[in-house]
């Protein structure tokens, strides 16, 4: 093929295309809602990217107990459907104080986010969460033990500010690997005793 073939194929090609998008500019209204469409899904992927990096600079004040600038991703009044075991404040400053509590008993935590997924006003993410327990948890004292477990926080938003938060994690796998708790095979050797 040459140049003149290639130039006269790309041309019929892209005439194809602007015709089978409503012509050349004729419709403008077709236009015009598509240029919407556009512009309507740039700012959803903005927003999602907001919320998935604010996500993960919390996951972050998790792992250095600091947490200035929170108020830039959570809401004031923000609802903890599943806050931590004798958590008794809520809002922002219950988030912060599981942040203080949770850096305090594992104060060389490391989070790795290992997936997230976003539908609507809602995000989901699925973590992974390292550490050595050399604090106490509130009232149970350190145990000195290495946990490794896995996690799942639900997040509901409006704009870019979390509103509410559900949180699951492998509570009783973290018991069994603190020495807190037998695993579930040396409880079933018990119970037949």
């Amino acid at each position: 093929m040459n140049y003149r073939t290639i130039t006269h194929t790309f041309t019929l090609a892209t005439m194809g295309l602007l015709a089978s998008c409503g012509g050349g500019g004729h419709d403008d209204a077709k236009m015009a809602e598509h240029m919407a469409m556009m512009k309507a899904d740039s700012s959803m992927k903005a927003t999602m990217t907001t919320r998935e990096e604010g996500f993960r600079a919390v996951m972050g004040m998790f792992d250095s107990g600091n947490a200035e600038g929170l108020e830039n991703y959570v809401a004031e009044n923000m609802m903890d459907h599943t806050p931590m075991p004798g958590m008794t404040s809520t809002g922002m400053q219950g988030l912060k104080d599981m942040i203080a509590m949770h850096h305090a008993a594992f104060p060389d935590s490391k989070m790795t986010i290992l997936s997230v997924a976003q539908n609507g006003d809602m995000l989901m993410a699925h973590f992974n969460m390292k550490g050595t327990n050399t604090g106490a948890m509130g009232a149970m004292p350190a145990t000195g033990k290495a946990v490794d477990v896995n996690g799942v926080d639900v997040i509901r938003f409006e704009g870019d500010k979390a509103v509410e938060h559900w949180g699951y994690m492998e509570d009783q796998k973290m018991m069994e690997q603190m020495g807190m708790m037998p695993p579930p095979g040396d409880m079933k050797d018990k119970k037949k005793m």
